[in-house]
């Protein structure tokens, strides 16, 4: 899992006043009066943090919806939610939040795109949006248009989660090394290495266990030993000298040291960029590993 980080804190304001649009006044005033009941109001609800939505689902008892003082309010808002997901060019939905995110990797897994296109007139999506928790009635449907409750994500990721409640959200990581630590080991052969024998390690933080668990992410990574391997190797064979070597050579091609070394790597090194291309962690930390960034 990487990280989402909001590049502008408008957009949380972007997306609570797109989801008043997707409401007549009078029914928010109406899920306003049922929120009062909870200390509450739709525009807390709708910008809560993380940890708030933690807090309000204690306060807002999941399983309950006989119990709940206006019932109807709480599917109101799921039902809503609808009209959100459907990916229109003509009203805020889940692609312009995508968009704002400026999100091109699932965060979940981070090894596929979820860029979405246009199409006569209809936005299609290679991505969906997942419920960090989980809007069915039986659970927390109040939470269905919540900012922080919404995760860009692939479809893979989406379905092996599911309905279940993993432990730590991507809006919650500070750093993608709060989550996990890609290494790679190989067999020693004759006082070597056998280089043609990787075995990508995944090394997990205590915390998020359950969430490499419920996504599968060592099994999921054991198919990316070859790609370790390159990354590694790569990260052998050039040196600081090399690359030096290269700006000087090739002046009119390359700006930067760093922008050869991406280039060499075939990927995004830099912390803040591992959500624009598949596999930049993975890349990362190898190559962090091996010296060949710091």
């Amino acid at each position: 899992m990487i990280p989402i980080n909001i590049p502008n804190p408008e957009i949380v304001d972007l997306h609570y006043k797109g989801i008043c649009k997707l409401f007549d006044p009078a029914q928010i005033n109406t899920i306003n009066g049922w929120l009062a009941n909870y200390n509450l109001n739709f525009e807390k609800l709708i910008k809560a943090e993380p940890y708030e939505l933690r807090q309000i689902k204690k306060r807002i008892k999941s399983g309950q919806s006989a119990r709940w003082p206006q019932p109807q309010m709480p599917e109101l808002i799921k039902d809503t939610y609808s009209r959100f997901s459907k990916f229109s060019i003509n009203q805020y939905c889940g692609a312009q939040l995508i968009r704002n995110l400026k999100i091109t990797v699932c965060p979940y897994c981070n090894r596929t795109f979820i860029n979405n296109f246009e199409k006569d007139g209809k936005i299609k999506r290679s991505s969906q949006i997942d419920h960090f928790f989980p809007k069915g009635m039986s659970k927390y449907p109040y939470l269905a248009l919540s900012f922080y409750n919404l995760i860009p994500s692939c479809y893979s990721c989406n379905h092996a989660k599911g309905v279940r409640i993993i432990s730590i959200s991507p809006y919650e990581l500070k750093s993608s090394d709060d989550a996990l630590r890609f290494k790679v080991k190989f067999p020693k052969e004759n006082g070597g290495y056998n280089l043609d024998n990787v075995n990508l390690h995944l090394e997990v933080v205590e915390s998020f266990k359950k969430n490499s668990d419920e996504f599968g992410l060592e099994d999921l990574y054991d198919n990316h030993n070859d790609i370790a391997r390159e990354i590694w190797l790569k990260g052998k064979a050039y040196s600081d000298s090399r690359i030096k070597d290269l700006l000087s050579s090739f002046p009119d091609l390359f700006d930067s040291e760093k922008e050869i070394s991406q280039i060499i790597m075939g990927n995004y090194l830099d912390e803040e960029d591992l959500g624009k291309r598949p596999l930049s962690k993975l890349t990362r930390d190898i190559a962090r590993d091996v010296g060949f960034i710091k």
